[in-house]
C-alpha cells in the first residue's frame, strides 16, 4: 500500500493484524444486521439488483446482502476479506477513496461502519456515488449515543466517530449531490461485542430511536 499517509498506514496494520471474528451467523450479527438491512430494501425497493459493499471486512453485512442482491465486495483489508464467506470472484482489495470500477458500474453501493476510519471520508463518498447508478447507502455509528461517544473516545482505531451523527452523514451525501430518500438512527445490538446471552432481549428494543448506535441514510443519485 505505497504512497499512503501514515494515518491510513496505522489503520491498514490494524486490520491486516485483526484476529478472529465473530461469524455472520452468530445471534449478535444477525441481530445487528438484519434491521438495517430491512430498512435499506424497503427503501431501494424492487429495481435494485447490483449492489458494491464497501468496506465489506469480514462479511456482517455480505452474507445476507448476497441473499437479496447479486453482491460485489470490496476491502481495502485482504486479512478482512479472507475472513468474508462469500466466493473469491466476489471480492475485490481496495479503497473507497479510488474504487477500482468504471462509472455507474453497479444499481447501488452500500458502506457501513467504514467512513469514521477514513481521513477525508467525503472523498470516498464522492468515489462511491461515481460508481453507483441510482443509489448510495451510509451507515455509520451514532456519536450522539452516550456509550458510542465513549467508545470513539477511548479506542484511538474508533476515534472519528466522535463526528458522526444523523446530520453529519446526511450532509456527506449533499455535498456529494446526493438527494437523501430514507434515514434512521436504530440498533442497540454490537456484532462483536454484545453477550449472546443478551441478544434476544435487546433484540425486543432494537428499533429506531435517537440514541440507537447507527445512523443510516439512503440517497438517490
Amino acid at each position: 500500500m505505497r504512497g499512503l499517509s501514515s494515518a491510513v498506514d496505522e489503520q491498514h496494520s490494524y486490520w491486516e493484524s485483526m484476529g478472529a471474528r465473530r461469524s455472520p451467523l452468530h445471534p449478535a450479527v444477525v441481530g445487528f444486521a438484519r434491521p438495517k438491512l430491512e430498512l435499506v430494501r424497503r427503501s431501494l425497493g424492487p429495481g435494485v439488483r447490483t449492489l458494491l459493499e464497501v468496506g465489506a471486512g469480514s462479511g456482517f453485512l455480505s452474507l445476507p446482502l448476497s441473499e437479496v442482491y447479486d453482491l460485489t465486495c470490496l476491502d481495502f483489508s485482504e486479512n478482512m476479506l479472507s475472513k468474508n464467506p462469500l466466493p473469491a470472484d466476489r471480492k475485490v482489495v481496495g479503497r473507497a477513496e479510488d474504487l477500482p470500477f468504471s462509472d455507474d458500474s453497479f444499481d447501488a453501493v452500500l458502506c457501513a461502519n467504514l467512513l469514521h476510519h477514513l481521513e477525508e471520508p467525503q472523498l470516498a463518498v464522492v468515489e462511491m456515488r461515481r460508481v453507483a447508478r441510482r443509489h448510495l447507502i451510509l451507515i455509520e455509528p451514532n456519536a450522539r449515543n452516550p456509550l458510542m461517544f465513549l467508545f470513539g473516545l477511548l479506542k484511538k482505531s474508533e476515534r472519528g466517530t466522535l463526528k458522526f451523527s444523523r446530520d453529519y452523514l446526511a450532509e456527506l451525501g449533499r455535498a456529494a449531490g446526493l438527494l437523501l430518500r430514507a434515514e434512521s438512527v436504530q440498533g442497540f445490538i454490537v456484532p462483536n461485542r454484545t453477550p449472546t446471552r443478551l441478544v434476544p432481549w435487546i433484540a425486543r428494543i432494537d428499533r429506531e430511536h435517537p440514541l440507537g448506535f447507527y445512523c443510516i441514510a439512503v440517497f438517490d443519485k
